[in-house]
């Protein structure tokens, strides 16, 4: 589809109507909880809880909440998040990987929404901008949990979901955790090949590289995996949101497989070093708890891609997607059980 040079407009009134009465303003974030990171809990309550995050990581994430205490309807619902931030420079990254998992507690099917970073939305207070820039514009010093508010703000404000938590964990860690698992197993439908794939390295931060998959079963280590998950050259964000959708399938199943179950202990120290997140150790454990129960098959899996965005050109050059509420409103009605 061409893009077109223009300015894109404000979602229509309409495709809002559920969201009549609640305002612009930012909910305040979650205050940290003493234990949330899960540093002081005991080695069995460690191991569940990196059961669990090991499959909440950017191309790795599709467990259920079940302690998690549920919003609006019964359904839970928690806000998935990837940056590509470098070690020890904080947390205020644009994301590049946002997904919702929701499940209902009474037994309902579960589901996974990813939405692509460069839809353009209302942010509350900062005016119309890619939602992948919320967590920059959000962030303060003194509120460790105030750039994923705005995230949360934002989703909520624009698609009627209410947010019930967040987990945000950055690409370095996740390519440790897939190691430390001993690789995963992934069906590549199709062969890719990218001969402009980032690759930073020192006096040259836009170094570029080769990646290569072929189609088929492969099995990919970390690096591989991250790559094959975040790559664009001859695709686009919508093939790498079903890209890392297969791959957090992939975490999950090697996850509780029993080669990766003896692999668990060193992967405690990564996940549990490197998660930032506003759930308690207890919630945390209630995801690991029904991860193992969960049937991959039934999982309801949505993409917002063309038809439900069209691709726009801004006036100052940038390249976004314009949501279509109108086809948008009915998928997300019936992911979230919202009807």
């Amino acid at each position: 589809m061409m893009l077109q040079q223009m300015w894109v407009p404000a979602p229509p009134a309409d495709g809002r109507a559920s969201l009549e009465g609640r305002g612009d303003q930012v909910r305040p974030s979650r205050a940290p909880r003493r234990g949330s990171r899960g540093c002081g809990c005991t080695a069995a309550v460690a191991l569940v809880v990196v059961l669990g995050l090991i499959a909440l990581c950017v191309a790795g994430v599709v467990l259920v909440p079940g302690l998690l205490v549920p919003g609006d309807g019964g359904r839970t619902n928690l806000l998935l998040l990837g940056i590509d931030r470098r070690a020890g420079s904080g947390w205020a990254y644009r994301t590049d990987t946002i997904l919702v998992v929701t499940v209902d507690p009474g037994g309902g099917p579960a589901g996974i929404l990813s939405i692509p970073r460069d839809l353009q939305l209302p942010i509350p207070g900062h005016g119309e901008d890619r939602i992948n820039t919320a967590n920059v514009l959000g962030s303060r010093p003194d509120d460790p949990h105030a750039g994923p508010a705005l995230l949360r703000a934002t989703i909520e404000d624009n698609f009627g979901v209410p947010i019930d938590g967040y987990v945000m964990i950055d690409f370095a860690a996740f390519v440790k955790i897939v190691d430390a698992l001993g690789g995963i197993d992934v069906e590549v439908p199709k062969a890719l090949h990218d001969t402009r794939y980032p690759d930073p390295r020192p006096g040259d931060p836009y170094a570029y590289k080769t990646v290569h998959f072929d189609a088929g079963a492969q099995h990919m280590d970390g690096t591989r995996a991250i790559e094959y998950a975040r790559s664009r050259m001859s695709t686009s964000d919508f093939d790498r949101a079903k890209r890392q959708q297969m791959i957090l399938l992939a975490i999950r199943k090697q996850a509780l497989s029993p080669e990766g179950i003896v692999h668990w202990p060193s992967a405690a120290t990564t996940v549990l070093s490197s998660v930032k997140t506003d759930l308690e150790v207890a919630e945390l454990a209630g995801l690991a708890l029904l991860a193992a129960r969960i049937d991959p098959d039934e999982l309801e899996r949505v993409v917002l891609e063309h038809p439900l965005v069209s691709s726009y050109r801004r006036a100052d050059g940038a390249a976004v997607q314009l949501p279509n509420w109108e086809l948008i409103r009915p998928a997300i009605e019936r992911l979230f059980g919202l009807r």
